[in-house]
């Protein structure tokens, strides 16, 4: 399970170093294989192959045809690699993904319990300021038992 984030660096070759601590929680993958993608285009989605297999799988489910779902594959398949991780626990970041969410230099990564996300530390503060959890969104919360 990851919990948490991390400051991390985009290199001159455009690749992520994951955070150590991350690097030790992620899930086994047998060839260090991961799918980089972005459901939005506003941060990269970093996914071990076991938990990026389980989401794929959904798309072949019915219903296959489905409109949020067809679009939520244009998006992973337009913004997605499949990229091996380093023996220094690098990952690229492909150049769509790395323009469209301004990830470069500096950045944050977001641990999302089976995957990791990568801001622009700017846009994900901002974002966090700009729309907090409401009295609703806590009501809603507490609903499910958080």
């Amino acid at each position: 399970m990851l919990w948490g984030s991390y400051p991390a660096k985009i290199d001159e070759k455009f690749r992520l170093k994951i955070p150590a601590k991350f690097r030790r929680d992620l899930p086994d993958t047998d060839d260090n294989t991961f799918f980089v993608t972005s459901d939005d285009g506003r941060c990269a989605q970093i996914y071990p192959i076991p938990v990026w297999e389980r989401m794929a799988q959904k798309f072949q489910e019915p219903p296959r045809m489905d409109p949020a779902k067809i679009k939520l594959q244009k998006f992973t398949s337009y913004y997605g690699i499949l990229t091996q991780m380093d023996p220094q626990g690098r990952i690229l970041i492909p150049q769509a993904l790395r323009e469209d969410a301004q990830i470069f230099g500096d950045v944050i990564v977001i641990a999302k319990n089976d995957h990791l996300e990568v801001w622009n530390n700017e846009i994900i503060r901002t974002n966090l300021k700009e729309d907090p959890l409401t009295d609703t969104d806590r009501e809603r919360l507490a609903e499910q038992g958080f």
